[in-house]
Order: structure tokens, then C-alpha cells, then sequence
């Protein structure tokens, strides 16, 4: 036995294990005290397991643990097999999660450090063992060691040297790609050849835009355009396309988010390349919840530089933009890149037209970003009238789209902008527009979730904290099908928390997103800790899907729920949002109800809504509700005006007295004579000179007999 390891158990003993665990002794190094965890995980001595992980990350840095684990004397397989384990122990789970969280920061720390990474290439030059171990290094350190080894290629003062570094490079493969893509423009033409040659072997198709462009520069030497295309021919470069599309098209990927044009999706930070003839390559780190929608930017700039006429490009930049801005503001983070524009995303968002506006719409629909749909919508709402109203029809129809997409907002939303813009033709969906805006009217009730668990137990207690955070539960099962019965009801379900074995998220994953009701749904993935790294990875921060650890408290539960349907929706639908739509929702149907465009869109089709809210709301909403039943040609609105009316007092009864003034005058007598007496009444008992006047309004509109009146003429 290990004499640290015996001492340890010995002083254990001695103090009596009954007691529980005391605390081993300060001083103890990294590498003896992760020696201890392991040995006392796998002969299942939890409390003395647990003891020693928790010393070890109370003094050891992330870098130790790694310079530990990593170095020769250390059994890396049994530290997996321990780590597995304590996975799977309630105690030690935890503890697990994080060792296996700080080992990875620490290897990452080290394999990117500047000097080390220098150090590195100079040993390429030295012997055997050097080589090997540099290798090692730097193809850890990744698109990091990028700069050094090809600043050695440019230099070429070592010929051998320079050779092995554009194969380790090629070797280092994806992540290499756009710091070479970079660089390439701005260097001499033997250089950009080895460049075409390393991009060929590596074998990624997001270089072809680059190199495009080296080959149809004309500037450029015969060689370095021929080395272009044969790159080009052997990545399979379509050709036919202008180099605008070409931009367009990485534009694309990188907005849908392809893993291959991300380098590290578990790092907090990814890189944005520059390249100048001083400094060489430089990275700027930036957030990785706007990695993709800076590189999106970049790219339908260049498309549209090439092409002002390229729309796509346009609207690629402009609802990249609006999500950029979005990630940004969720996650708290700053955007070195674009941070100090000169205008907002909302200006390129409008600038362009309806058109456009249509486009980032469709953008948004087609990738089911909510937050993005919505900006999409709030631009549209202020650039499209009658005449644009469906100018999008060509790329699928948007704005119809949207008024069935799967979150609440989107519905009503595009319902108002529909209804506000007052459209003369008809579409085919007028009455779902005239019943999202009575559904908004008529008000919410909780937003709903679901939840997919691999046991009941699961389910119950997932489902408790939901309820408890003001979720309406329709359901628990064990996979998405089993949700499909209790879902057949729901016009959309507001959020979905997953707690299965990780090896079952991606099938229940795709299951959710082919169902209509949960296409668009934000998903809370539970994951334990050893598993939560690779959910992180497999899902960036600032999408539709975060994955937290399952053993989080109540309030972390909901500080990522929070979080969660901030980022993916805007936040959960509470009282005042809406209180806001039904407002919004009223002042649409009133401005159709009291508008000239004929009736492709019959504001009567709300009568039932406005009766019932009529008795149901209060304040301010109230007397819009009333406002809209004035102007609309129904006995039933004006009855239910004049009921209003009688039934209240203070000066809502004076306000609800000139609406139902108002119908009369409109739309005539249309009253029962029980509430002819009931007015009469009111009029010769009115004691307040402001109410009498408004009764003898709705009296003399009625055009009654002076009958009793008469005794006021004195």
C-alpha cells in the first residue's frame, strides 16, 4: 500500500471512522491526493473519497491537475474508471463533474499558452523525443499554435523546419482552416501555393470562398491561381455559382450553425482571425454564443460587396445581426467585433424594406429562432402596409408562417401586424388572425411544459419544480410519444425539461422538433455531471436547448428556466406581457372595426370576445373593449354597452355612457325597453351634473318622448 495512503487510513482508524471524515493533512501534493481518490473511489470508500477530492479542489489549481494527469508516471485509465464511478454515486457525483471540468480547463490553459506553444515549435527542430513531445503540444494547442507554426512557413529561414511545420498544420486539420484562410490573402505567392496545398489535404469546404477568390483574383500570379483551383476542384467546389454566393452560402452554414465551423463548442471562447504584415495573425476571442453570427456577418458582407444586388446577402447580415445582438445581451457578454457599430441592428433590420424584412423573417422561421422571429416581426411592424403585406410569398410565405408558429408571442404578434396593416385582399387566413387576436383579448392562462424522464420519480420531481415556478404540467413520459395524447389539446408548449440517460437527448431531441406543438419549444436538458460537459458542447450556449446539471438546486432550476426562455422566447408570457398584447391585440380590432378597407377582415368575428371582456376586464382595457363594441353594427354590442353602463359608477359610468351614445348615433336604436326605462331612470336620478349630461346624451340619441324629462324645464 502506498505509505501516504496507509498513514491516511491509520489516522482515520485512530480517530474512529463512526465520527465521519476528518480532513487529510494540509500540504499533500496534487498528484498524492488525486492518487487518494481514485484509490478510495474504486474500493468504494466514498467518505474518504469524497474527503480527498475536496482538498484537492481547494488547493490544486486547474493547471496542476492537468500537469498531474497528464504526465508520465500517472495512470490515466484508472482515473477514468474512478470518474466513471463516482458518476454514479449519489455523493460523489458532484465531485466527479468538477474534477472532470478543471482537468479539461487546465489541459486547455496549458496546450494555449503562447510560450509553451513557442517553446514548441523551436523543439520541432530538436531531436526525436523533442519532436514527439512538441507534436504533442501543439496539436492540443489546435488553431492556437496556428500563428507560430506558420510564421515559420513565412520566415522560411529553416527550410526542414518550415516543412514540418505546414504538415503539422494539415495534421491539426479543421481549426486551422480560417487562420489560413486569413492569412493566405495577404501573403506572397509561394506561401499562398503551400496554403492551397495545406487546404487541399485538410479537406474542409469552408475555405472555398477564399479560395475563390484567390483564383479569379487577376492580380494574382498564373501559379497561385492554378494551386487555387486545383484546391477547389479536389474540396468540390461548385463553380457555377458567383463568388457572391459562394459567401452568401458560408453565410448560411454558419447562421444554421454547423458543428464543423465551430472549433471548440465547449470553450467559452472561440477565435476571429486578422491578419497583418506587422503583427501577422492575431485572434480576437469572442463569445461562443455570437461565434457563429459574427462569422455569418463577415461572410454576407463579403457576398454583398461582391453583389449590392444580392438580397439574401442582405438579409443574411441583417437577421445574423439581430441575433448576434440578442446572444449577446442574454449571455451578458461583449461583441469586440461589432459592438461599436455605428447603427443598431434594428436599422439594417428596416433600412432595406419589406422585402428584406420578409427574408429575416423566413431566416428566423426556417432555424425556429424564436428571439430572431420576433425582432423579425418588430421590424415588419414598422415598414409593412397593405401593399407589402405578403410581398414575401416567394420564399414560402412568412408572415402566414408565423401566425402558426409554435410560440405564443410569434401568434399574436403577427396577428396585430396583419390586422394593423388592414390588408384589401384576401389571404386565406382571416380567421386565424381574427382568433389570435381574441385569444390575446381574451387573455392567457399559464404557460405550459412538458416533461420527458426516465423514471416516474424523475418526472414528479422535475415536474413539482415547474409548478412551483408557475408552469401549467400537461404531462410526463418516458420519450416524446408518450407526450403526443396530452399534447393533442395545446396549441404550443412554452418549455420542455428532459431528464433521460444522455445517450437518449438526441433521439427525443428529434422527436420534439419534428411534433408542430414543440418545434420551436425551449428544452432544459438535465445531464449528470460527468455527462454535462459533452451537453454543453453538443448544445452552444444561447440556443433553444441548455443542458445544466441535474443535481442543481431549486433556485439554479429556475434561474435556468429563466434564462433558458429569455434567450429562446423573450421570457416567460407573465401578467403584464399579457395585459400588453391584449391591449395591442384591441387596438387592432377597433382600428379595423373603425376603418375604410372593406371586410377581408371582419372585426365582428371578436363580438363574442369583446362580450365576454367587456365583463370579465377593467380599466383602461375595459373602455377600449367598449370603444370597439361603438363601432361595431350589432344590437348585441350595443344591449351589452348599455348594461355597462347602467351597472356602473364614477366616472367609468360617464366614459361607458358616451360609447353606448356613440353606437346610437352610429347605428340607431337597437335597445330593449327594459333599458329605455332603466335610462329614463337614470336620467331624472342623477345626481351629479357631469352624469346627468352624459345620460341626457344617450337619452336624446335614442330620440325617446320628453315624457318625464319634461319636469326639468322650469
Amino acid at each position: 500500500m502506498h505509505p501516504a495512503r496507509t498513514r491516511s487510513a491509520l489516522l482515520a482508524l485512530c480517530l474512529g471512522l463512526m465520527a465521519g471524515w476528518t480532513s487529510p493533512a494540509r500540504g499533500q501534493d496534487a498528484a498524492t491526493l488525486l492518487e487518494e481518490f481514485v484509490h478510495y473511489t474504486n474500493i468504494a470508500r466514498t467518505d474518504l473519497a469524497s474527503g480527498y477530492a475536496e482538498q484537492l479542489l481547494n488547493t490544486a489549481s486547474a493547471t496542476d491537475l492537468a500537469l498531474v494527469v497528464d504526465g508520465p508516471e500517472f495512470d490515466r485509465d484508472r482515473l477514468d474508471t474512478a470518474l466513471q464511478r463516482a458518476s454514479r454515486v449519489d455523493s460523489l457525483e458532484v465531485i466527479a463533474g468538477e474534477l472532470t471540468t478543471r482537468i479539461e480547463s487546465g489541459r486547455l490553459a496549458l496546450a494555449r499558452d503562447p510560450q509553451r506553444i513557442q517553446e514548441a515549435v523551436q523543439m520541432m527542430a530538436g531531436t526525436l523525443r523533442q519532436r514527439m513531445i512538441a507534436e504533442r503540444r501543439l496539436e492540443a494547442a489546435g488553431e492556437y499554435a496556428v500563428p507560430a507554426l506558420l510564421g515559420e512557413i513565412i520566415s522560411g529561414k529553416d527550410t526542414a523546419l518550415a516543412l514540418s511545420c505546414r504538415d503539422l498544420i494539415v495534421k491539426i486539420g479543421r481549426t486551422s482552416v480560417y487562420p489560413l484562410c486569413v492569412a493566405m490573402e495577404s501573403l506572397d505567392a509561394a506561401t499562398q501555393q503551400t496554403i492551397c496545398g495545406m487546404l487541399t489535404e485538410i479537406g474542409y469546404e469552408h475555405a472555398v470562398p477564399a479560395l475563390r477568390a484567390l483564383a479569379e483574383d487577376t492580380l494574382n500570379t498564373m501559379d497561385v491561381r492554378t494551386a487555387a483551383e486545383m484546391a477547389l476542384r479536389s474540396l468540390g467546389a461548385n463553380t457555377s455559382v458567383s463568388l457572391s454566393a459562394a459567401w452568401a452560402d458560408l453565410s448560411v452554414s454558419h447562421f444554421k450553425g454547423f458543428a464543423s465551423l465551430l472549433p471548440y463548442p465547449a470553450d467559452a471562447e472561440n477565435m476571429i482571425w486578422a491578419y497583418d504584415d506587422f503583427t501577422g495573425l492575431q485572434g480576437t476571442p469572442v463569445a461562443t454564443e455570437i461565434y457563429h453570427s459574427i462569422r455569418s456577418m463577415q461572410a454576407a458582407a463579403r457576398s454583398v460587396a461582391l453583389d449590392p444586388n444580392n438580397d439574401y446577402g442582405v438579409a443574411l447580415y441583417a437577421a445574423a445581426n439581430l441575433r448576434r445582438e440578442n446572444r449577446a445581451e442574454t449571455a451578458g457578454v461583449m461583441d469586440p467585433v461589432y459592438g461599436d457599430q455605428d447603427r443598431s441592428p434594428q436599422f439594417y433590420a428596416t433600412v432595406f424594406g419589406t422585402g428584406i424584412g420578409q427574408q429575416v423573417l423566413a431566416l428566423g422561421l426556417g432555424d425556429n429562432d424564436t428571439a430572431l422571429v420576433r425582432d423579425a416581426l418588430a421590424a415588419l411592424a414598422i415598414t409593412t402596409g397593405d401593399m407589402g403585406l405578403f410581398s414575401g410569398e416567394e420564399f414560402g410565405g412568412p408572415l402566414r408562417q408565423a401566425l402558426r408558429y409554435p410560440d405564443r408571442r410569434v401568434q399574436i404578434e403577427a396577428a396585430i401586424i396583419v390586422a394593423e396593416a388592414q390588408p384589401r385582399a384576401n389571404f386565406g387566413d382571416e380567421p386565424l388572425v381574427m382568433a389570435e387576436l381574441s385569444n390575446a383579448i381574451r387573455g392567457y392562462g399559464q404557460p405550459s411544459a412538458v416533461v420527458v424522464a426516465a423514471t416516474e420519480e424523475d418526472a414528479q420531481v422535475a415536474s413539482a419544480g415547474l409548478v412551483e415556478a408557475g408552469y401549467a404540467v400537461f404531462a410526463s413520459a418516458t420519450s416524446v410519444d408518450g407526450l403526443a395524447e396530452a399534447m393533442t389539446d395545446a396549441s404550443v408548449v412554452d418549455l420542455v425539461v428532459m431528464d433521460v440517460d444522455a445517450s437518449q437527448v438526441d433521439p427525443n431531441l428529434r422527436s420534439l422538433r419534428a411534433s408542430p406543438r414543440t418545434a420551436a419549444s425551449p428544452v432544459l436538458v438535465l445531464a449528470t455531471g460527468v455527462d454535462l460537459p459533452a451537453m454543453r458542447a453538443a448544445f452552444p450556449a444561447g440556443g433553444s436547448v441548455m443542458a445544466i446539471d441535474r443535481n442543481a438546486s431549486g433556485s439554479g432550476r429556475l434561474a435556468a428556466m429563466n434564462q433558458l426562455m429569455a434567450q429562446a422566447s423573450g421570457g416567460m408570457l407573465d401578467e403584464t406581457a399579457a395585459m400588453i398584447y391584449a391591449i395591442e391585440a384591441t387596438e387592432a380590432v377597433n382600428a379595423l372595426a373603425a376603418g375604410t378597407r372593406g371586410e377581408v377582415l371582419d372585426p365582428k368575428e371578436a363580438l363574442s370576445t369583446y362580450l365576454d371582456a367587456l365583463q370579465s376586464r377593467s380599466g383602461g382595457l375595459r373602455m377600449l373593449i367598449a370603444e370597439g363594441l361603438s363601432t361595431m353594427d350589432s344590437p348585441e354590442a350595443q344591449v351589452a354597452l348599455i348594461d355597462a353602463a347602467l351597472d356602473a359608477s364614477g366616472s367609468e359610468q360617464i366614459e361607458l355612457l358616451t360609447y353606448a351614445t356613440a353606437s346610437v348615433r352610429s347605428f340607431g336604436n337597437q335597445t330593449t325597453s327594459d333599458q329605455v326605462a332603466s335610462v329614463l331612470s337614470l336620467v331624472e336620478l342623477a345626481d351629479d351634473s357631469d352624469l346627468a349630461d352624459a345620460a341626457a346624451a344617450l337619452h336624446g340619441a335614442l330620440d325617446l318622448p320628453g315624457g318625464a324629462v319634461l319636469q326639468f324645464v322650469n
